[in-house]
């Protein structure tokens, strides 16, 4: 069961990494690509895969905070 969750995990995050290189906007880039970076971390913990966790979290962390910086900004 755990192994199905990861794939589907997994795709998920595909699609939404997909859609961020394919966005136009830059904020709907960070957003989607977040998501899959989430994704992908999500599946790292699932999997036990120590560097694909601490990969993502760094992206996913270093996302959060352009986007906490364009909130502000506005």
């Amino acid at each position: 069961m755990l192994e199905i969750i990861n794939i589907i995990v997994s795709w998920t995050a595909v699609f939404f990494r997909a859609g961020g290189m394919l966005a136009k906007k830059p904020m709907t880039i960070k957003w989607l690509v977040s998501i899959g970076n989430l994704g992908w971390a999500i599946s790292g913990i699932l999997t036990q895969n120590i560097p694909l966790i601490v990969s993502n979290v760094l992206c996913l962390v270093v996302m959060a905070i352009e986007i906490i910086k364009n909130k502000k900004g506005k």
